[in-house]
């Protein structure tokens, strides 16, 4: 049997992770197929077509989720009122377009004990917010879409074609500044907080505080400001990979009629998730002090063209003082603040090579910042390494008292060990613990691309 051939299309479609999903759910059922993606310029998206029609199926992206409806041979009921497709399954040379984004977004509320039955806002007016706002309405939620200024229209729009499709349906369109009230669910359908510019946030903490749950339709990085600030303010906060997982699986329902229990589902959340942090996040290196983070830092990021940040000179060059004087001067108390502060910060970025102090991840808090977006690995070197390599070091304040060094060392271990992703014996050189990190951040799978 010949095996058969799936793919994604989108521009860009570099950030995809359709490849590695959609290879694990045919994992699941054992499935002999295969899954590519193919990045399609906008002026090229029609002579595609007959490419497309080679394939048994294929998923579709930003930004053609609308474009390619007039280039098929039809579409179910849900995406054409909809007006989006997102999966197309090809029968006998027939293209027919489905959308499974809305039934996503239901299920990984549900996945976490939440529901669309209430009254809703969602923020955005593009293709993720038509799915989200014509699934809660069809739940018979009531619905408010907000947007900004720039896309007022956008909104009144889709408010007004879903209030003509949906009988009965309650729905409103207005400016997010505008919102007011208590609502069920805060629904964040723009891009704002996605990857690269991690950055943005699309709700202020008064939208989150009147709101009994949010939602961030954003999958990359897996904890975006939005989430992180709902958290912050106690509120149930769900992110976007259980909405990318379950509409991978409902895409595989259209093409193969497969069917994934709820801890297949689960499971691939929880392998997605890791897979983004090590493809997008940081690369955090924690160990004692000695173990070469620094060094292999630097080594692994010119390997993989990050950029690399050494946390303690960080926090030197941002308070004018080497971390052995805010010691002497501030006391240890002091410089654990900006030690927090700074890796708050930087657990939003992204791509890059952090190498911390020896005391940073022995705060649950800091390692818990650090792994929400990014991959932390434990250089753990012996002792004897370390005494080996800073035996004429003077600039470790907490190694002034004799036996120091042997009580830190053996009180350390376990944190480190709780708090990484990975561990990497450090007594070996630096080139093989790179080499040993790079073939642990290895993908999973490796996307094909189609020609």
């Amino acid at each position: 049997m010949v095996p058969k051939r799936f793919a994604l299309i989108a521009h860009p479609a570099g950030h995809t992770m359709s490849p590695f999903l959609h290879g694990r759910l045919f994992a699941f059922r054992n499935e002999a197929a295969s899954y590519g993606s193919a990045d399609i310029p906008p002026s090229g998206l029609a002579a595609a077509v007959p490419r497309l029609r080679q394939l048994s199926g294929f998923n579709v992206s930003i930004p053609y989720k609308r474009a390619i409806i007039p280039m098929l041979d039809g579409c179910d009921e849900k995406a054409a009122a909809i007006g989006s497709v997102n999966t197309v399954k090809n029968e006998n040379g027939r293209l027919t377009g489905y959308t499974t984004d809305g039934e996503g977004f239901r299920r990984a509320l549900e996945f976490a004990g939440q529901g669309i039955s209430g009254k809703t806002a969602v923020l955005g007016a593009g293709g993720a917010a038509r799915a989200i706002v014509f699934e809660a309405l069809r739940a018979g939620g009531e619905v408010t879409v907000a947007a900004r200024p720039h896309s007022l229209e956008a909104a009144h729009a889709l408010a007004a074609d879903a209030g003509k499709k949906i009988p009965g349906a309650r729905v409103s369109a207005c400016l997010i500044s505008e919102l007011r009230g208590k609502r069920d669910l805060l629904v964040n359908a723009t891009p704002a907080g996605m990857y690269p510019q991690t950055n943005g946030c699309a709700a202020n903490a008064e939208l989150v505080e009147n709101s009994a749950c949010v939602f961030d339709a954003v999958y990359n990085p897996c904890v975006t400001e939005f989430l992180s600030l709902a958290k912050a303010l106690g509120k149930p906060a769900v992110g976007g990979t259980g909405m990318l997982v379950c509409q991978a699986a409902a895409s595989e329902e259209i093409w193969l009629g497969a069917h994934f229990s709820d801890s297949e589902l689960l499971e691939l959340c929880a392998e997605t998730a890791l897979e983004t942090r090590k493809k997008f996040g940081n690369i955090v290196l924690c160990g004692f002090m000695g173990s070469g983070k620094t060094t292999c830092g630097r080594l692994l990021a010119a390997h993989m063209g990050r950029k690399f940040l050494d946390l303690d000179e960080f926090i030197s060059a941002r308070e004018g003082m080497s971390v052995a004087e805010i010691f002497r001067i501030k006391g240890e108390p002091a410089f654990r603040k900006m030690e927090k502060e700074a890796v708050k910060g930087l657990s939003h970025a992204s791509g890059l090579v952090i190498a911390t102090g020896g005391g940073t991840l022995l705060s649950p808090e800091n390692a818990g910042a650090f792994r929400e977006n990014g991959i932390v690995v434990w250089l753990d070197a012996s002792l004897g390494a370390v005494r080996s390599r800073i035996s004429n070091d003077g600039t470790r304040p907490l190694l002034a008292k004799p036996g120091a060094l042997e009580s830190l060392y053996t009180l350390r271990r376990g944190r480190y060990r709780g708090a990484a992703d990975f561990t990497v014996n450090a007594d070996e050189s630096p080139e093989n613990i790179v080499k040993r990190i790079m073939g642990l951040l290895k993908p999973a799978d490796t996307p094909k691309q189609e020609d």
